[in-house]
């Protein structure tokens, strides 16, 4: 019999405060406990309170009947979902034995750990896949985040994230939103836009679709989905032809702003319309009221614009708006990060140097030395091909594989490997494929270390024991590695020992995390405006690179030069016959956390079931009608939905929400050869389809 490895009982007293994970924001909930059983739940942000139904939902995501409780064996044929229950030694010792048989045939590379939510245990899983010796350490930050990241790290330095800003910025005269709908995506930076009318400031919006906070915006730009470098390039040339720049901000503080002004010259208000169709007077009307209302701020998704095959310059074009105007560390402008708190790295990334390369690294080699991490994109084709080494298993912490573009492929593929273990909540379409499921407890059931930028720490402890058998990932991953051979790795199973470990930079230990449980909060630095004056910008050469010198010693393009998706009614105009429809996915909703919470009741009455949005006039060509059944059929395949017909996206254009199950998923029509060039990036927002009524 193993030992088993605390971190913790819980607690069971009247309220406790703790966070909500139910999506990224991480609010503060006040949770009641009666005799060990969460009995109420509350939110203590009243901004959140009225627009997020999810935190609501907690107790019914703890106490569902169809949680996944124990450990499961497959009992049948792979795919078939299947399973009997076993012991949490026999599961961990099948694992265990199982990736230790193939490490020792094919090697420890042929083994891929996958992670996707939650997120706060990705650095123990990371560790976990170094230890073991494997470079092929992925996430779903493969679609997700990175590519934005790494656009700005490449034009203004690492200081500066992704310019997300959701908020109103009182100091703020000019607000430009790119493809971030807010209301679902940040419930908590939606109230104040509620308002925004009151205030004066100027609203620009760039969306394919017409969502709430387009209808409240001065200009709507709404843009054939993958054309926003287009766009972008085309409010550059106005910017700089009027002469409305920061002369001396550029003059000063960016390099390559003649090639960016030659590049621009091709854009032109009349050319961008063509492309985009944005009517050129509002490009010019927006242009011109982003420059001249200053202090402007650019809002930007933390991904949407970089889901294109050319997603990756397309968003280094938008983000080269504030420099161009001098909107950088200024109040009411776009600020860089202030300073983190360190903590020490436990991923083992050292060690990555004397492994293969990770998978990816050959076509994606930027991003995926930035992200430290294999572009999960690639799996299904590397599975089919072998190269440049065989893969044989995979570890997936998290595996709904409705995530992946061109989802049939990789099924078929991950069919192929020889032994697949996930951990999960529920049962999904990724836990069918698997031999071993492991049960994981909620954040309400394990320690939650949280850190926010540069000031508070703190350690969210349990409410409650862990439901069944479940428990939290770092146990599971510390007591494989004890059966992997290198226990010791993971502090013999000490949790609070890792955490001394990760905080030691920031002098604060769990004993005293324990002991203020609202967190500590430390001295923090505050990012001065006009930062760049001292420290120059975190760039090869200390400025704003237009012309990027990082992405020309890749190989790649440096300037933010436009290119037509791959699938467009411009670049094959032959496939458009038989596909005319551009389609759009993965925009986010209130209801559910990307794949996250579809069997929960509360929830899925809000949003019972997908609904593809298609203009009224392109209805009307194919004998569509509110509510009938179609079929949205591309290249690799087709799904079938009910209709909603509405003017919210324009004609020509598609739009079907993303990540549901069976035949509704639409990630089975997504291409995944064609990736962006840069970032490894899924082609979501810029394929073609044809939608017609579906056959009986």
């Amino acid at each position: 019999m193993s030992k088993k490895i605390e971190i913790g009982e819980g607690i069971a007293g009247v309220t406790t405060d703790s966070i909500c994970r139910m999506c990224d924001n991480g609010c503060p909930t006040k949770i009641y406990v009666e005799s060990g059983r969460i009995s109420k739940i509350e939110i203590t942000r009243r901004d959140v309170a009225s627009l997020c139904p999810r935190w609501k939902a907690q107790m019914e995501f703890i106490y569902h009947p169809d949680r996944l409780l124990y450990p499961l064996k497959r009992s049948g044929k792979r795919g078939e979902g299947k399973f009997i229950r076993i012991s949490w030694d026999e599961a961990l010792d099948t694992v265990a034995q199982s990736l230790l048989d193939i490490k020792t045939r094919w090697g420890p590379e042929s083994v891929v750990f996958y992670i996707s939510y939650p997120k706060e245990p990705r650095p123990y899983f990371k560790r976990l896949a170094h230890a073991f010796g494997s470079p092929n350490y992925c996430t779903e930050s493969s679609n997700c985040f990175t590519a934005a990241f790494l656009a700005t790290a490449v034009t203004y330095g690492t200081d500066f994230r992704a310019m997300m800003n959701p908020g109103v910025d009182p100091y703020c005269r000019c607000k430009l939103i790119w493809s971030s709908s807010i209301r679902n995506s940040m419930p908590s930076g939606w109230k104040p836009y509620l308002d925004i009318k009151s205030t004066g400031l100027k609203l620009i919006v760039v969306d394919p679709r017409r969502t709430k906070l387009a209808e409240m915006a001065d200009v709507h730009l709404q843009l054939r989905p993958g054309t926003d470098g287009a766009l972008a390039l085309g409010m550059i040339n106005v910017i700089i032809e009027g002469n409305l720049y920061d002369a001396d901000f550029v003059e000063r503080w960016t390099v390559g702003f003649n090639e960016l002004r030659e590049l621009a010259k091709e854009y032109t208000p009349e050319k961008v319309a063509q492309i985009t169709g944005v009517p050129s007077n509002l490009i010019i009307e927006a242009a011109k009221m982003y420059a001249t209302y200053k202090p402007a701020q650019v809002g930007l998704s933390i991904s949407a614009t970089t889901h294109s095959t050319n997603g990756f310059q397309n968003h280094r074009a938008i983000i080269m708006l504030p420099a161009l105007t001098g909107n950088i560390d200024i109040k009411g402008g776009n600020f860089g990060m202030p300073p983190g708190q360190d903590t020490n790295d436990v991923t083992l990334h050292e060690r990555v140097s004397q492994m293969p390369p990770g998978l990816g690294a050959d076509r994606f080699p930027l991003w995926t030395s930035f992200n430290r991490q294999m572009q999960s994109n690639v799996l299904a084709s590397r599975i089919e091909t072998g190269n440049p080494y065989p893969l044989k298993a995979l570890f997936g912490a998290g595996l709904n594989v409705t995530f992946f573009p061109n989802t049939l492929r990789l099924v078929e593929n991950l069919k192929k490997l020889d032994f697949i273990v996930v951990t999960e909540y529920f049962h999904n379409e990724g836990t069918r494929l698997a031999d071993i499921v492991l049960p994981i407890s909620s954040w309400l059931e394990r320690s939650v270390l949280t850190t926010s930028p540069g000031r508070l720490v703190r350690l969210v402890e349990p409410v409650i024991k862990p439901l069944g058998e479940t428990r939290p990932e770092w146990n599971i991953f510390a007591e494989l590695a004890v059966r992997l051979g290198f226990g010791g790795e993971f502090w013999n199973g000490g949790f609070e020992k890792c955490l001394d470990y990760m905080l030691e930079p920031m002098g604060v230990t769990t004993a005293e995390l324990k002991k203020h449980p609202q967190g500590i909060e430390l001295e923090g630095t505050f990012r001065p405006e006009k930062a760049y004056e001292k420290s120059g910008f975190q760039t090869s050469s200390g400025k704003v690179e237009f012309k990027s010198s990082i992405l020309a010693r890749y190989g790649y393009e440096p300037l933010p030069v436009y290119q037509e998706p791959v699938e467009s009614p411009l670049s094959q105009p032959e496939l458009a016959r038989t596909y005319p429809l551009v389609l759009t996915t993965g925009a986010r909703n209130v209801v559910y956390t990307h794949s996250q919470f579809r069997q929960i009741k509360s929830l899925h009455r809000m949003m019972p079931e997908p609904l593809v949005d298609i203009n009224p006039a392109d209805a009307s060509e194919r004998g569509i009608k509110p509510g009938d059944e179609v079929e949205v059929i591309s290249k690799r395949g087709k799904i079938r939905l009910k209709a909603r017909l509405t003017d919210e996206v324009k004609a020509g254009v598609v739009h079907v929400p993303h990540h549901w199950p069976g035949e509704a998923n639409v990630n089975i029509l997504i291409d995944d050869s064609t990736l962006d060039p840069v970032s490894g990036f899924a082609p979501l927002k810029s394929q073609l389809c044809q939608v017609a009524l579906a056959r009986n």
